[in-house]
Order: structure tokens, then C-alpha cells, then sequence
């Protein structure tokens, strides 16, 4: 099944295992006045029905946020839990307490409930990943609207003529500043729309480890 609702204490516990201390997470935090902060940070570890143990994010990147990182603050996790039918595991919980030695630490309260998507039965997922078109001679930016492992939607910012359907491409995505994933496309459809031009894109066969990738930074972004 693509998506999986946790919400037995044994399940979550049996769940929580295949999340190993020192996976790189995502966490989602919502000012009062609502507006979002999405920051990576680090899983440490947990206690099974009691807390989970979450690092700080990297104070530069926290900004002004790191004035609402206290008791109470309410933020949702998303971690790629490995070697365990490729997923995404997703939960929201509240800061239980804070910790400043032996580092910067947060305490989470243990989550009632946790999602898990199953990346190679994940039909589509929608996202506004930012990415470049690469072509002869230009690069044109845009936003992934939405990918799955056989194909994906994008929207350049422009209306881009000289795109025609047929025409193989290389979609280039970066993954939080580290690395540059191109994967290589045919045009299926092209189309403007109210902000640029639409493609609907084909992805050519023997990508697998690349497509998995940017469907799996899909998820971890999921709004």
C-alpha cells in the first residue's frame, strides 16, 4: 500500500526501530503567526511510548525561528527510514523540553500516530521542489510539481516556446545544497498555464537510483 497509518503504541514502537540514530530528518515548525520554517536536523534516538530525542538545527539556518523552539511548539517530523521497504515515515509531536548539554537537544513527546509511505507503491506526489531544465543552450528554472517514479509535471517560470513533445531532456534537482540529480526525460505534453509553460515528462528506463532520490526529497518536503 502507498501510505500507512500508525497508531498502536506496539506498532509505533515496532516502527520507530527502523530509524537509526543519525539519520538526517526534516522538521516543520509554524510561528504563531503562522509562518513555516522547514530546517534538516538529526534523529538521535528514542524511548518507546516516553520521548524522542531530535538535534537542533543549525542555529544560522534557524534564524529568527529558534526563539519559538520551546515547550510546547508543535512540529512535524519526516525521516527516510532505510533499508525497510524504502519509505518515508512522517509524525507531528510537541516539544516536551529542551536540552542544552551534552549539545542543543530536543525532547519530543512519544507520537500517537506516524504515516509511512511506501516510495516504489507511492503512485504521484505533489511537491514545489525547485529544479533547472538543461538544454542547448540554455537553463531553465522551474518548480517539480509533482513526480512518481515512471514521470513528473513541471512548471518553468516562463512562457517557453521551442519545447516540442518528444524532445528528451535533463531535469536537474538539488538535494539540500549537496548534491545535483539529473535524470534524464521525454516531453510528453506541453502546455502554458497561468505562471509559464507545463510539461508532463516521461522519465527514459535505467535511472532507478535517481528517480528514487527526488521522489524520496518529494516526500520529505510534503506539505
Amino acid at each position: 500500500m502507498p501510505t500507512k497509518q500508525i497508531t498502536s503504541k506496539d506498532g509505533l514502537s515496532k516502527e520507530f526501530k527502523y530509524l537509526l540514530a543519525g539519520t538526517s530528518v526534516n522538521i516543520d515548525i509554524i510561528t504563531p503567526v503562522g509562518k513555516k520554517g522547514r530546517f534538516k536536523t538529526t534523529f538521535i534516538g528514542y524511548l518507546p511510548e516516553e520521548y524522542i530525542l531530535i538535534q537542533f538545527p543549525e542555529s544560522h539556518k534557524l534564524g529568527s525561528f529558534s526563539q519559538y523552539i520551546k515547550q510546547g511548539l508543535q512540529i512535524t517530523v519526516r525521516g527516510l527510514v532505510e533499508g525497510h521497504e524504502a519509505s518515508v515515515i512522517a509524525f507531528i509531536s510537541s516539544i516536551k523540553q529542551t536540552l542544552s548539554q551534552p549539545s542543543n537537544i530536543m525532547v519530543l513527546d512519544f507520537p500517537k500516530s506516524m504515516v509511512i509511505h511506501n516510495l516504489r507503491s507511492t503512485k504521484r506526489v505533489l511537491t514545489d521542489l525547485p529544479m533547472k531544465i538543461c538544454t542547448t543552450p540554455d537553463h531553465l528554472s522551474g518548480t517539480l510539481t509533482d513526480v512518481s517514479l515512471a514521470g513528473c509535471q513541471l512548471e518553468l517560470e516562463l512562457q517557453k516556446k521551442g519545447l516540442d513533445e518528444g524532445e528528451e531532456i535533463v531535469i536537474e534537482v538539488d538535494e539540500n545544497g549537496q548534491e545535483t540529480i539529473r535524470v534524464k526525460a521525454r516531453i510528453c505534453n506541453v502546455k502554458p498555464s497561468d505562471d509559464g509553460t507545463a510539461l508532463g515528462c516521461q522519465f527514459l528506463n535505467e535511472q532507478e537510483t535517481e528517480i528514487e532520490k527526488i521522489v524520496h526529497m518529494a516526500l520529505m518536503a510534503e506539505q
